[in-house]
């Protein structure tokens, strides 16, 4: 589980967003095998959707972000709901690179130039699609322009993941920081000055601060107020029953071939890894449904 909380500041001017991602960015490493700087990757994407999943309102309501990038990593896809659970998953979740120029994991070259989609299916006739290209592809810098240009909400996104020398995560975290319509200029330009001398969020954390804390030093505010608090959790939802519409769409003729080939048509689930076995009787009965 992963602690989760959302803020008011400066009199309800002031929206924030915390999470300690910790436990949750360990598990998606473990779930997929990943090299240390697509855990970064993965997780940082992770822990933004997890942020913005707190906003979708119904029981129903679903987010997906995709990232799709021209670096080594590939495809980075995370889908969230209302309830906070979570997965995703990497197009190639082994890449290593070299340190950056700053001594850190490259998450920016292995990710490259690309774009950042976010869909929010919130009940709508038609799902909202926002996209915008990546600035950095840092993550942090390209959620903050995506919410600019896309959302027209001005924001600080911070995020991290720190690895340990044991190749566990150490630390993972992130916030979000919003001012609302009646937020005074001087406020905003004070949240500006804050944020760009703070360290970075795993530094924060890594100074055995809780997320309150954290978010009293961001937003300068020493009376933000708590209104919701939940825990993120990575949970896939995948079934029998949706592996068998995957055959469906495969076509029979397809799936019979594969089966022919391989003596068993097996098919795994993307976010969680699971396998899904289907010999001829079971795909007779596919069909035949």
């Amino acid at each position: 589980m992963s602690n989760i909380k959302k803020y008011l500041a400066y009199n309800k001017s002031v929206r924030a967003i915390a999470i300690d991602a910790t436990s949750m960015v360990q598990e998606i490493r473990d779930i997929h095998n990943l090299s240390n700087v697509v855990t970064a990757a993965l997780g940082r994407v992770m822990i933004v959707s997890a942020m913005i999943a707190t906003t979708l309102k119904n029981d129903d309501d679903r987010l997906t972000v995709i990232i799709k990038g021209e670096g080594e990593i590939g495809n980075l896809t995370v889908c969230a709901n209302s309830s906070l659970d979570i997965k995703g998953y990497v197009t190639n979740p082994q890449v290593e690179l070299p340190l950056n120029s700053e001594g850190k994991l490259d998450v920016g070259g292995a990710i490259g130039a690309g774009t950042l989609t976010v869909i929010k299916d919130i009940g709508l006739k038609e799902p909202y699609v926002g996209t915008c290209e990546l600035l950095t592809g840092e993550i942090g810098d390209d959620f903050a322009y995506y919410f600019n240009v896309s959302e027209q909400t001005p924001s600080v996104v911070s995020v991290g993941v720190l690895i340990g020398k044991d190749g566990n995560v150490q630390k993972a975290g992130g916030y979000i920081i919003q001012p609302l319509p009646e937020c005074e200029d001087k406020v905003i330009d004070k949240l500006e000055s804050i944020n760009i001398k703070l360290p970075s969020m795993t530094e924060l954390m890594n100074e055995n601060r809780n997320i309150d804390d954290i978010i009293k030093n961001a937003t300068g505010d020493m009376d933000v107020e708590v209104v919701y608090e939940n825990d993120a959790r990575v949970k896939c939802d995948c079934s029998q029953k949706r592996i068998e519409n995957t055959i469906i769409a495969l076509g029979k003729e397809e799936a019979q071939k594969i089966l022919k080939e391989n003596g068993i048509l097996e098919l795994s689930c993307n976010f969680c890894n699971k396998k899904y076995s289907f010999n001829e009787q079971d795909l007779e009965k596919i069909f035949k449904k």
